[in-house]
């Protein structure tokens, strides 16, 4: 599984850095299948400060050289080859996004990884902007960090929070193939309606078909999850609360290394359905992956 990982050198920590590395090891399986990408926007502080570096290479060679230096700092060792730097004089965070998905697409990657925010400071990293952007416009699947996270550099429970929507079968498959080849266990997750647990109107044949419907729905998951030799569990709830606090609150109780989420791309997708996935990456203690 090929990787591109927005990385950005000037101000992001070092233990964070090579905990990410770590994850993305474990996820790929294998460093090779890693690379690094920093859309360079000429905003940025310490660039424009760095009056020394020539003004041809003050956006090119400098940010290459920063980047690598940054990254052995961490203890990553990069070819050259898998660095690319993307100079773009933009103030805009979507075309920021935008070169970067587009570099996305070029090295072909299945996985984009990136953190929610840098250092004080710096804002273009920061959950709402890039992060947030990039959730609702790639098409490729992500990998979030938050700053507060505290990822496992071996991943063996993973929690999947579904709505049991049809990208289910396709989303199931791809969590499934992970936990396989991870050798972790899995609880997927759905918040169901009220009327799953109770309804001032049992006669209402439209409440037993949505139950019976959900039901069977939990059903193939856990035929799925033993046909794929994972150990998998279904948990349904109807309860009234919030449904990002019903998925980190059981990520947290099964001590969940990955927390998986499915996404919506497109504008809708920020007023719609962009709550809950914000919600949970900014609330996680885990690694999220969100699936497109």
């Amino acid at each position: 599984m090929r990787t591109l990982w927005a990385f950005e050198p000037f101000h992001q920590d070092a233990v964070q850095t090579k905990e990410m590395h770590k994850l993305l090891t474990c996820l790929t399986g294998s460093k090779g299948n890693i690379e690094v990408g920093f859309v360079v926007t000429h905003q940025e502080l310490k660039l424009s400060e760095a009056v020394a570096t020539p003004a041809q290479e003050r956006y090119t060679v400098y940010p290459r050289e920063q980047a690598m230096a940054a990254l052995k700092k961490a203890g990553v060792n990069l070819p050259d080859k898998h660095l690319h730097i993307v100079d773009h004089e933009t103030t805009s965070v979507t075309e920021a996004v935008d070169q970067f998905l587009k570099l996305a697409k070029l090295c072909k990657a299945d996985l984009i990884a990136l953190f929610t925010q840098g250092h004080k400071g710096y804002m273009r990293y920061v959950l709402g902007s890039f992060a947030e952007t990039a959730m609702h416009r790639s098409k490729t699947n992500l990998l979030i960090l938050h700053p507060k996270a505290k990822p496992a550099s071996r991943v063996k429970k993973v929690v999947f929070a579904s709505d049991f929507e049809p990208t289910l079968k396709k989303h199931l498959a791809t969590v499934l193939a992970h936990c396989k080849r991870l050798g972790a266990s899995l609880s997927v997750l759905h918040h169901a309606k009220v009327t799953y647990a109770w309804s001032l109107d049992e006669s209402n044949p439209k409440i037993h078909a949505y139950r019976k419907q959900v039901n069977q729905t939990k059903s193939w998951i856990e035929n799925q999850c033993k046909a794929h030799g994972v150990a998998g569990a279904v948990i349904i709830s109807a309860e009234f609360e919030a449904t990002s606090d019903f998925i980190l609150g059981n990520a947290k109780k099964h001590k969940a290394d990955l927390i998986v989420i499915s996404a919506k791309v497109g504008p809708l997708t920020a007023l719609i359905g962009g709550s809950v996935s914000r919600k949970i990456v900014r609330g996680s203690e885990a690694a999220v992956l969100v699936l497109k």
